[in-house]
């Protein structure tokens, strides 16, 4: 697997799994539209090791921000998460419900 798949796995992963909620919610602590290094919103994650790996085979940084997503076809909620290596260059968005994961959070902390 090249360095691009394996960047698209880990930040899919980051997104996607349940047991990335710390690295999401770091993230959304974050004014939209601020950058910060994915390995600093990654410690303490299961696959910390992992990720820490593949930035250092990097040429620069691995970054990542998020951008409120107002005009979604999908409704009220959504954001953009952007990550971005300039130096290779590589770059993946993804859509996301930041509404429903923020209810998500505040459900399971009352729980």
């Amino acid at each position: 697997m090249n360095v691009e798949d394996k960047l698209s796995d880990i930040t899919s992963d980051l997104v996607e799994l349940e047991e990335n909620t710390t690295f999401l919610e770091r993230l959304f602590s974050m004014e939209p539209g601020v950058l910060a290094e994915v390995i600093s919103l990654s410690t303490g994650l299961k696959r910390e090791n992992n990720i820490r790996k593949l930035s250092k085979s990097l040429e620069g940084k691995l970054w990542v921000t998020w951008l409120d997503h107002p005009a979604s076809t999908y409704g009220k909620g959504y954001c953009t998460i952007i990550f971005f290596s300039e130096e290779m260059p590589w770059s993946s968005v993804a859509l996301y419900n930041k509404q429903w994961f923020s209810q998500k959070l505040t459900k399971d902390i009352h729980s």
